[in-house]
């Protein structure tokens, strides 16, 4: 396989959508249980999004992190990707959302971007590393944070079939692009957060029902045929949870809190992004 390169992900983002796909892919995200779940836990520890600033790292097109500004954070995208930081701001010039858009490695963080944040989060990130580094992605999130930050850190579930299912036809036939993916377990996340020293950590899942799309036929016969997709967003309908959602999904999303220092509070400060 590949290794995690920014050339590797130049290729991944050469797809250029359209201003209305952008559009289609936030209103999307929007409507997932995976982001009703973050909503809830940024709403109960910080109020709402209002001036939080936030960093999504690994980010291609920054979905998440658009969702929050859309609801008034103040975001930062890091990728070390030019195409995917080129993906990025047309993602936010299409949605009429403001960021600052950063090139750097998530391994490396900037000293400039660290203890920074209020959220930090990413979104199919981790599972592209192994070793040492398996390790230090998560404690990248960490180092972004301010006191009594919160990280969301979402990878692959190892124990959701379709998704697995998915992942070994694809490597069989010599269709996987995406290079070194290695999903986790919950027993390995409560490992690494026990590395770190964090104490104040969770678990949720997204939806194990939409994870079934990984092994449905007309998805790919859809391809094939050449079938256009719809962009339209109002037949979009709001993901329901199930019990099965916290084990069995596709996505595993870890929650990490740093501790605060005497008297440290949750500061927002205003900056001046750019679209």
């Amino acid at each position: 396989m590949q290794p995690n390169t920014p050339q590797l992900w130049d290729k991944v983002w050469q797809h250029q959508p359209s201003a209305e796909e952008h559009r289609y892919n936030l209103a999307l995200e929007a409507h997932t249980i995976r982001w009703q779940r973050i909503e809830k836990r940024v709403g109960a520890a910080f109020g709402g999004f209002e001036q939080l600033r936030v960093i999504e790292m690994g980010a291609g097109a920054g979905t998440n992190a658009g969702l929050m500004a859309q609801r008034g954070a103040q975001v930062t995208i890091l990728d070390y990707s030019e195409r995917a930081l080129a993906q990025a701001r047309e993602f936010f010039k299409a949605n009429d959302l403001r960021a600052e858009f950063v090139q750097a490695n998530a391994l490396d963080l900037p000293a400039a971007l660290r203890e920074k944040f209020d959220v930090a989060l990413s979104f199919g990130l981790a599972e592209h590393f192994s070793g040492a580094d398996r390790v230090q992605i998560f404690r990248s999130h960490l180092d972004a944070l301010r006191g009594g930050g919160m990280a969301f850190v979402s990878v692959p579930n190892a124990f959701n079939v379709p998704y697995r299912a998915f992942k070994w036809v694809a490597e069989t036939t010599g269709r996987w692009k995406l290079g070194v993916e290695i999903p986790f377990t919950h027993r390995e996340l409560q490992r690494i957060c026990a590395q770190l020293d964090v104490t104040d950590c969770e678990f949720f899942g997204d939806s194990f029902l939409t994870s079934l799309q990984f092994v449905n036929p007309w998805r790919y016969a859809r391809k094939r045929l050449a079938r256009p997709r719809s962009f339209e967003i109002a037949r979009i309908s709001k993901e329901v949870g199930t019990p099965l959602d916290e084990r069995w999904s596709y996505a595993t999303v870890l929650v990490m809190r740093r501790g605060r220092a005497n008297g440290d509070e949750v500061r927002r400060n205003t900056f001046a992004p750019t679209r």
